[in-house]
């Protein structure tokens, strides 16, 4: 009896994308810890985690950095 075979298209999968707060929550940090370590007030980093105000440019670098994830695996708004 012949072989069967199954030939399966490969399917493109999004990169999965994490919020802020998600990215945290990973690395079971406080917003005070993650604040201090980009240099900026507690008060900003909540304000980015809520989506009140956006990520300064020159920090969205540093923000993936300290996560240790691309640019294109984060949400930096929180209505995913």
């Amino acid at each position: 009896m012949d072989e069967l075979r199954y030939h399966f298209k490969p399917v493109a999968v999004p990169h999965m994308k994490f919020t802020l707060k998600e990215l945290r929550a990973r690395k079971n940090l406080t917003q005070k810890q993650v604040a201090s370590a980009l240099g900026v007030a507690c008060q900003t980093y909540n304000a980015w985690e809520r989506d009140i105000s956006n990520v300064a440019v020159s920090k969205v670098q540093a923000v993936a950095d300290y996560y240790g994830v691309p640019l294109g695996q984060i949400s930096f708004s929180s209505q995913t």
